[in-house]
């Protein structure tokens, strides 16, 4: 790796990915996880040879110059480290996404035809506009012994013929858009997208009037159409029912005139939902982190056929909310509460067999009795975009439900799991500050849809949890005083603090009694101080005889591995020739923490992973490679004893036994993580002389790699036991 080298490999690579990207069936995100995988090492490995950090070692490309040569090319261009500004360097550095994403876009232009047309158009042109109506709702619960309804495709009839029947929308030969939730659910949790037996009898009815109906949606950063709408089965039902599927991406994408006065001037919208003669919406009924609710106004958000939605973010998602409905307004709005889904959404949210189908000629009022039914008492002052729509005449928000009309009374009614209002207006409001900062859309789109929606790419729908949500929706109580309360988990939580508390007064015990405290640097100080903080958070939540067998495997391995390779002159200690009591105390709090981080770090690698069987062992097979590799290239091998190769040999089978038995998301997720760790604690460590390597170099690149090997033969031993330590986090 170096400046001369790395800008076209670079280049190369997003060519690469975009080209079998596609081959392989890798969706966007999943190309842009990789990428970022790709520019992260290279920028890693690049400016700890700039520093010389590393040693020059690779065959050939070396000529005996020093690692910061190297990346200059000395020995050609005659330019020396001493020669160029640190600025440069950090400007040189900052290009590398540059120069993949060249590569990709290069791709892309050559092989995407444009579909945009210039054509602009205006509310005048959108054939579904209709003059106010009496705003007028109907609520149906199911089973209902008095009306003889037990299915949610009754319901739904009786819902919309309770407000006229179909034919009060419908007029024969109507062009009918049906917006259901296609690309905002996960597959395998049917509350988080609209179902098909509701959607269904929609058809049925719109047919009846003698409508020409046709479903759609429009692709997302984290989910596209085609494939969830493959994995949900609405493919497969939309032939059996022969009704058109419609990806409002891929249709004609023309500019649509919102008033010079609007947040959005002019946007890009589907020409489908300017000619379509009756707009329906179909929305799951969820709940949602940064708008509270995500039902059939927020539903009309996903016709914009923009995949990258940062920017309506930038604007204020409430507001372009409120104008997607005000232009585009719904003549009829059936919220799907057959099965909701509640807690943190709208992707990782808990379902609710609700049986209840919610009907509205007005869109708001729909939103407006389904939130009360969540338990928002006020929607129209506590859910900004209800708030906005209202005031501004859209539809009318007042209508109060009365839960006496039901026939029954569920244990959910007003009583949702639900993000706080106020938390979720501050998530809005900081988001909007962040995005003001240059250059933020992107990493927004990326941050926003690819970590806090959970990593919701199909189908790896088993990794894809509410953890991080909740984390977040906890944060927010926190920063506004409305600190969460967990006692369920007390128990377990301080078993494991005290058991975290004596390893830690162990690992005190050896830093200070081995001399390491007076030595240590203030960033190696903190960062073992950091290592208690992060392993304290991590312990309340894993499993106790999980944390056990970490600590215990954790003890084992650093005594095998310190006690043979300090004999064998690797590497030594300040304190004694011999075994550090502060090393052999330390590593469980470091691979506790290192499992923590890995089992939040897996989501990310649940977009990338393809067949699981085959390419689990692909890290594995990669670190060891590696750690061989530098061993010889880093003259170690030389050093190394018998005993050393019987203890790495050992902890190669332990992890050969681990990462056969795991999926590619988690083995990619503890090697990145211990790699990361790994390069921490040896170079802050060596740095400040607590420790030094056999050739006093400041660091050797296989001991980095040997973390994965480390960390993987802890996970190993607690296989050998029958713990899988890829759940160790309690759930």
């Amino acid at each position: 790796m170096s400046f001369l080298l790395d800008p076209p490999a670079l280049f190369i690579i997003g060519i690469l990915l975009y080209f079998i990207g596609n081959k392989l069936g890798l969706e966007r995100l999943a190309k842009i996880t990789i990428g970022l995988l790709v520019v992260i090492v290279f920028i890693s490995f690049s400016i700890l040879l700039y520093a010389d950090v590393f040693r020059c070692v690779f065959p050939v490309v070396c000529n005996n110059m020093s690692a910061s040569e190297f990346m200059f090319h000395s020995d050609i261009t005659g330019i020396y480290k001493k020669d160029v500004p640190l600025l440069i360097v950090i400007v040189l550095f900052a290009l590398y996404p540059v120069f993949i994403y060249l590569g990709y876009a290069s791709a892309l232009l050559i092989s995407k035809p444009g579909r945009y047309s210039n054509e602009v158009y205006s509310y005048n042109d959108v054939k579904s506009r209709k003059k106010p109506v009496n705003s007028k709702y109907s609520v149906i619960r199911y089973p209902d012994i008095r009306s003889g309804i037990n299915d949610p495709q009754n319901a739904t009839r009786l819902a919309v013929d309770t407000l006229g029947g179909m034919k009060e929308f419908v007029k024969p030969g109507n062009k009918v858009l049906v917006k259901i939730n296609v690309c905002g659910g996960v597959p395998d949790l049917v509350g988080t997208y609209t179902t098909k037996e509701v959607a269904g009898v929609v058809v049925d009815m719109v047919r009846e009037a003698g409508g020409d109906p046709f479903l759609c949606d429009a692709d997302m950063v984290w989910t596209k159409f085609w494939p969830n709408a493959k994995l949900e089965g609405w493919v497969e039902w939309a032939a059996q029912k022969n009704v058109k599927l419609v990806n409002l991406s891929e249709t004609n994408i023309v500019n649509f005139d919102f008033g010079k006065d609007k947040i959005m001037p002019i946007e890009k919208v589907s020409k489908e939902i300017l000619d379509a003669n009756v707009i329906i919406s179909i929305p799951a009924m969820k709940t949602h982190m940064m708008t509270s609710v995500t039902l059939g106004m927020k539903n009309m958000y996903g016709t914009l056929p923009e995949i990258d939605k940062a920017r309506y973010h930038k604007i204020g998602i409430d507001e372009v909310i409120f104008m997607i409905n005000n232009a585009f307004t719904p003549n009829l709005t059936i919220i799907d509460g057959s099965i909701g889904g509640e807690t943190v959404g709208p992707l990782s949210c808990d379902s609710v067999d609700y049986h209840t189908i919610i009907a509205s000629n007005d869109v708001v009022t729909a939103d407006s009795i389904a939130a009360q039914m969540m338990g928002f008492l006020e929607p129209e002052k506590d859910i900004e975009h209800i708030r906005l729509a209202h005031e501004s005449g859209v539809g009318d928000a007042l209508q109060k439900f009365d839960p006496a009309t039901l026939p029954y009374k569920h244990n959910s009614d007003g009583k949702w799991k639900r993000p706080d209002p106020q938390v979720a207006k501050f998530y809005v409001w900081s988001t909007h500050k962040f995005l003001k900062l240059p250059g933020w859309d992107t990493f927004f789109s990326i941050a926003s849809d690819f970590f806090l929606y959970d990593m919701a790419r199909l189908p790896i729908l088993k990794y894809i949890t509410p953890a991080v949500l909740q984390i977040i929706n906890d944060v927010g109580k926190w920063f506004l005083g409305k600190n969460p309360d967990s006692p369920e988990n007390k128990t377990r939580s301080n078993n494991n603090l005290i058991i975290l508390s004596v390893l830690a007064l162990l690992s005190l015990f050896g830093f200070v009694y081995g001399g390491y405290l007076m030595k240590s640097s203030l960033y190696y100080s903190l960062a073992y101080l950091a290592s208690f903080i992060f392993a304290a958070i991590f312990a309340t939540r894993m499993k106790t005889k999980h944390f056990v067998a970490i600590s215990l495997a954790s003890i084992l391995v650093s005594f095998m591995l310190e006690f043979y390779a300090v004999r064998a002159g690797m590497w030594h200690y300040i304190d004694s020739p011999g075994l550090p009591i502060y090393a052999m105390f330390s590593t469980p709090i470091i691979v506790i923490t290192i499992i923590g981080f890995s089992d939040f770090i897996r989501k990310v690698f649940a977009y990338v992973e393809l067949n699981g069987s085959k390419l689990r062992m692909v890290p594995f097979i990669m670190m060891l490679l590696g750690f061989i590799l530098f061993l010889q290239f880093e003259n170690y091998l030389v050093k190394i004893s018998p005993e050393v190769i019987a203890v790495y040999s050992a902890f190669i089978l332990l992890g050969v036994y681990h990462n056969i038995k795991q999926t590619l998301d988690w083995n990619l997720a503890v090697a990145s993580v211990s790699i990361g760790f790994g390069f921490m604690l040896e170079f802050l460590g060596a740095s400040s002389g607590l420790w030094s390597y056999a050739y006093y170099e400041p660091l050797p690149i296989f001991l980095i790699l040997g973390w994965t090997l480390n960390v993987w033969a802890v996970c190993g031993i607690a296989q050998v036991f029958k713990l899988n330590l890829s759940e160790a986090i309690a759930d």
